[in-house]
Protein backbone atom coordinates (compact mmCIF):
# COMPACT_ATOMS: atom_id res chain seq x y z
CA UNK A 1 0.00 0.00 0.00
CA UNK A 2 1.40 3.39 -0.97
CA UNK A 3 0.97 6.18 1.57
CA UNK A 4 -0.89 8.19 -1.07
CA UNK A 5 -3.56 5.48 -1.12
CA UNK A 6 -4.89 6.64 2.22
CA UNK A 7 -7.14 9.01 0.27
CA UNK A 8 -8.70 6.06 -1.56
CA UNK A 9 -10.03 4.79 1.76
CA UNK A 10 -11.14 8.16 3.09
CA UNK A 11 -13.72 8.92 0.38
CA UNK A 12 -14.27 12.37 1.85
CA UNK A 13 -15.98 15.48 0.56
CA UNK A 14 -12.68 16.92 -0.62
CA UNK A 15 -12.63 14.10 -3.17
CA UNK A 16 -16.39 14.40 -3.75
CA UNK A 17 -17.28 18.13 -3.79
CA UNK A 18 -20.83 18.91 -2.73
CA UNK A 19 -22.07 19.77 -6.21
CA UNK A 20 -25.68 20.89 -6.36
CA UNK A 21 -28.53 20.29 -8.77
CA UNK A 22 -30.17 23.09 -10.77
CA UNK A 23 -32.78 23.17 -8.00
CA UNK A 24 -29.94 23.80 -5.50
CA UNK A 25 -30.26 20.45 -3.74
CA UNK A 26 -27.08 18.34 -3.31
CA UNK A 27 -26.29 15.75 -5.93
CA UNK A 28 -26.56 12.18 -4.61
CA UNK A 29 -23.69 9.69 -4.61
CA UNK A 30 -24.42 6.68 -6.81
CA UNK A 31 -22.49 3.58 -7.83
CA UNK A 32 -21.52 2.49 -11.32
CA UNK A 33 -19.44 -0.32 -12.75
CA UNK A 34 -16.31 0.75 -14.63
CA UNK A 35 -14.60 -2.35 -15.94
CA UNK A 36 -14.39 -4.73 -12.99
CA UNK A 37 -14.59 -1.97 -10.39
CA UNK A 38 -17.47 -0.26 -8.62
CA UNK A 39 -16.90 3.49 -8.61
CA UNK A 40 -18.75 6.24 -6.78
CA UNK A 41 -19.83 9.42 -8.51
CA UNK A 42 -22.29 12.20 -7.84
CA UNK A 43 -25.21 11.91 -10.25
CA UNK A 44 -26.06 14.87 -12.46
CA UNK A 45 -29.44 15.51 -10.80
CA UNK A 46 -30.71 15.41 -7.21
CA UNK A 47 -32.99 12.68 -5.91
CA UNK A 48 -36.11 14.79 -6.51
CA UNK A 49 -35.23 15.70 -10.10
CA UNK A 50 -33.72 12.44 -11.32
CA UNK A 51 -35.54 9.80 -13.31
CA UNK A 52 -34.35 6.68 -11.51
CA UNK A 53 -35.22 4.36 -14.39
CA UNK A 54 -33.12 6.45 -16.77
CA UNK A 55 -30.24 6.49 -14.28
CA UNK A 56 -30.48 2.73 -13.89
CA UNK A 57 -30.50 2.20 -17.65
CA UNK A 58 -27.22 4.15 -17.73
CA UNK A 59 -25.68 1.79 -15.19
CA UNK A 60 -26.21 3.90 -12.05
CA UNK A 61 -27.73 2.58 -8.84
CA UNK A 62 -27.73 3.20 -5.10
CA UNK A 63 -24.70 1.70 -3.33
CA UNK A 64 -25.39 -1.31 -1.14
CA UNK A 65 -21.85 -1.40 0.26
CA UNK A 66 -18.62 0.56 0.16
CA UNK A 67 -16.47 -0.47 -2.84
CA UNK A 68 -13.56 -1.37 -0.54
CA UNK A 69 -15.68 -3.75 1.56
CA UNK A 70 -14.31 -7.31 1.11
CA UNK A 71 -16.51 -9.36 -1.20
CA UNK A 72 -17.21 -12.12 1.34
CA UNK A 73 -18.57 -9.59 3.84
CA UNK A 74 -21.04 -7.89 1.50
CA UNK A 75 -23.91 -10.28 2.20
CA UNK A 76 -23.46 -10.54 5.97
CA UNK A 77 -26.37 -12.19 7.76
CA UNK A 78 -26.51 -10.52 11.16
CA UNK A 79 -28.34 -13.50 12.65
CA UNK A 80 -25.42 -15.82 11.90
CA UNK A 81 -22.93 -13.73 13.86
CA UNK A 82 -21.93 -14.55 17.43
CA UNK A 83 -24.57 -12.96 19.75
CA UNK A 84 -22.05 -10.47 21.13
CA UNK A 85 -21.00 -9.47 17.60
CA UNK A 86 -24.69 -8.84 16.90
CA UNK A 87 -24.80 -6.55 19.93
CA UNK A 88 -21.73 -4.73 18.65
CA UNK A 89 -23.63 -3.64 15.54
CA UNK A 90 -25.82 -1.46 17.76
CA UNK A 91 -22.86 0.30 19.37
CA UNK A 92 -23.02 4.10 19.37
CA UNK A 93 -19.79 6.02 20.08
CA UNK A 94 -19.89 8.37 23.07
CA UNK A 95 -17.38 10.78 24.58
CA UNK A 96 -16.71 8.30 27.40
CA UNK A 97 -16.53 5.24 25.13
CA UNK A 98 -15.46 6.49 21.72
CA UNK A 99 -13.95 3.13 20.78
CA UNK A 100 -15.26 -0.40 20.29
CA UNK A 101 -13.08 -3.45 20.98
CA UNK A 102 -14.10 -6.77 19.40
CA UNK A 103 -12.13 -9.68 20.83
CA UNK A 104 -12.22 -13.45 20.83
CA UNK A 105 -10.98 -16.47 18.90
CA UNK A 106 -10.90 -16.68 15.13
CA UNK A 107 -14.26 -17.44 13.54
CA UNK A 108 -16.73 -15.50 15.70
CA UNK A 109 -17.10 -12.76 13.09
CA UNK A 110 -15.06 -9.88 14.51
CA UNK A 111 -13.83 -8.55 11.16
CA UNK A 112 -17.21 -9.13 9.55
CA UNK A 113 -18.97 -7.24 12.35
CA UNK A 114 -16.47 -4.38 12.16
CA UNK A 115 -16.96 -3.99 8.43
CA UNK A 116 -20.75 -4.26 8.79
CA UNK A 117 -20.78 -1.47 11.39
CA UNK A 118 -18.62 0.80 9.23
CA UNK A 119 -20.63 0.03 6.10
CA UNK A 120 -23.93 0.80 7.81
CA UNK A 121 -22.64 4.15 9.03
CA UNK A 122 -21.31 4.95 5.57
CA UNK A 123 -24.65 4.05 3.95
CA UNK A 124 -26.53 6.28 6.40
CA UNK A 125 -24.41 9.15 5.11
CA UNK A 126 -25.10 8.19 1.49
CA UNK A 127 -28.84 8.33 2.26
CA UNK A 128 -28.29 11.97 3.27
CA UNK A 129 -26.04 12.67 0.25
CA UNK A 130 -23.00 12.91 2.55
CA UNK A 131 -19.85 10.77 2.46
CA UNK A 132 -18.64 9.80 5.93
CA UNK A 133 -14.82 9.64 5.97
CA UNK A 134 -13.37 6.40 7.32
CA UNK A 135 -10.26 4.26 7.15
CA UNK A 136 -10.37 0.46 7.50
CA UNK A 137 -6.95 -1.16 7.80
CA UNK A 138 -5.64 -4.58 8.69
CA UNK A 139 -2.59 -4.31 10.91
CA UNK A 140 -0.41 -5.44 7.99
CA UNK A 141 -1.91 -2.59 5.94
CA UNK A 142 -1.14 -0.14 8.73
CA UNK A 143 2.38 -1.46 9.11
CA UNK A 144 3.03 -1.12 5.37
CA UNK A 145 1.48 2.34 5.29
CA UNK A 146 3.65 3.62 8.13
CA UNK A 147 6.83 2.03 6.75
CA UNK A 148 6.16 3.62 3.37
CA UNK A 149 5.56 6.97 5.03
CA UNK A 150 9.00 6.81 6.64
CA UNK A 151 10.72 6.03 3.33
CA UNK A 152 8.80 8.85 1.61
CA UNK A 153 9.52 11.23 4.51
CA UNK A 154 5.79 11.77 5.02
CA UNK A 155 5.45 10.03 8.36
CA UNK A 156 4.02 12.92 10.38
CA UNK A 157 1.54 13.71 7.59
CA UNK A 158 0.29 10.13 7.29
CA UNK A 159 0.14 9.62 11.06
CA UNK A 160 -1.94 12.80 11.39
CA UNK A 161 -4.37 11.52 8.71
CA UNK A 162 -4.81 8.28 10.67
CA UNK A 163 -5.32 10.14 13.95
CA UNK A 164 -7.74 12.71 12.51
CA UNK A 165 -9.98 10.50 10.33
CA UNK A 166 -13.49 10.52 11.87
CA UNK A 167 -13.85 6.71 11.81
CA UNK A 168 -10.91 4.29 12.01
CA UNK A 169 -11.05 0.49 12.07
CA UNK A 170 -7.93 -1.59 12.86
CA UNK A 171 -8.34 -5.29 12.13
CA UNK A 172 -6.26 -8.06 13.79
CA UNK A 173 -4.69 -5.77 16.37
CA UNK A 174 -1.69 -7.51 17.92
CA UNK A 175 -0.50 -9.28 14.77
CA UNK A 176 1.79 -6.46 13.68
CA UNK A 177 5.57 -6.58 14.13
CA UNK A 178 6.05 -4.52 17.27
CA UNK A 179 9.23 -2.55 16.81
CA UNK A 180 9.81 0.40 19.12
CA UNK A 181 8.79 2.72 16.28
CA UNK A 182 5.55 0.81 15.68
CA UNK A 183 4.80 0.77 19.42
CA UNK A 184 5.18 4.55 19.58
CA UNK A 185 2.94 5.06 16.54
CA UNK A 186 0.24 2.74 17.86
CA UNK A 187 0.18 4.50 21.21
CA UNK A 188 -0.02 7.90 19.49
CA UNK A 189 -2.99 6.75 17.39
CA UNK A 190 -4.91 5.15 20.27
CA UNK A 191 -4.10 7.90 22.78
CA UNK A 192 -4.89 10.91 20.60
CA UNK A 193 -8.02 9.38 19.10
CA UNK A 194 -9.26 8.47 22.59
CA UNK A 195 -8.76 11.91 24.13
CA UNK A 196 -10.44 13.51 21.10
CA UNK A 197 -13.36 11.04 21.13
CA UNK A 198 -12.75 9.81 17.58
CA UNK A 199 -14.75 6.69 16.72
CA UNK A 200 -12.34 3.74 16.58
CA UNK A 201 -12.98 0.02 16.11
CA UNK A 202 -10.37 -2.60 16.97
CA UNK A 203 -10.57 -6.36 16.45
CA UNK A 204 -8.12 -8.66 18.22
CA UNK A 205 -7.55 -12.24 19.33
CA UNK A 206 -5.55 -11.04 22.36
CA UNK A 207 -6.58 -10.03 25.86
CA UNK A 208 -4.90 -7.14 27.65
CA UNK A 209 -2.02 -9.16 29.10
CA UNK A 210 -1.46 -10.85 25.76
CA UNK A 211 -1.11 -7.47 24.06
CA UNK A 212 1.30 -6.19 26.70
CA UNK A 213 3.45 -9.31 26.37
CA UNK A 214 4.00 -8.54 22.68
CA UNK A 215 5.84 -5.30 23.43
CA UNK A 216 9.62 -5.31 23.56
CA UNK A 217 11.08 -5.09 27.09
CA UNK A 218 12.03 -1.45 26.60
CA UNK A 219 8.49 -0.65 25.43
CA UNK A 220 6.51 -2.41 28.19
CA UNK A 221 5.38 0.87 29.76
CA UNK A 222 4.03 1.96 26.40
CA UNK A 223 2.14 -1.32 26.11
CA UNK A 224 0.67 -0.95 29.61
CA UNK A 225 -0.43 2.62 28.85
CA UNK A 226 -1.98 1.56 25.53
CA UNK A 227 -3.97 -1.27 27.10
CA UNK A 228 -5.14 1.13 29.81
CA UNK A 229 -6.56 3.39 27.08
CA UNK A 230 -8.42 0.42 25.60
CA UNK A 231 -9.90 -0.46 28.99
CA UNK A 232 -10.87 3.14 29.77
CA UNK A 233 -12.22 4.36 26.44
CA UNK A 234 -13.48 1.27 24.60
CA UNK A 235 -16.77 -0.61 24.80
CA UNK A 236 -15.86 -4.29 24.73
CA UNK A 237 -17.68 -7.07 22.89
CA UNK A 238 -16.26 -10.58 23.01
CA UNK A 239 -16.98 -14.23 23.58
CA UNK A 240 -17.63 -13.75 27.31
Amino acid sequence: MQSSEINIYKQHEKAFPLYVCQCHKPLPVMAKMEGDDIVLRRYRECRACMDYEVAKSEGWDWPTHHPKMPFIFRATDENRLHPNMQKALSWVPTIEKSGMLLHGTTGIGKSRAAWEWVNRKWLKGIDKDVIYPFLFLTMSDLEELLQQSWSEKKHSEVLKEIIDIPVLALDDFGKERLTSRMAADLFAVIDKRSINAKATIITTNFNGNGLIDRFLPQDKETGIALVRRLRDYYATFGMN
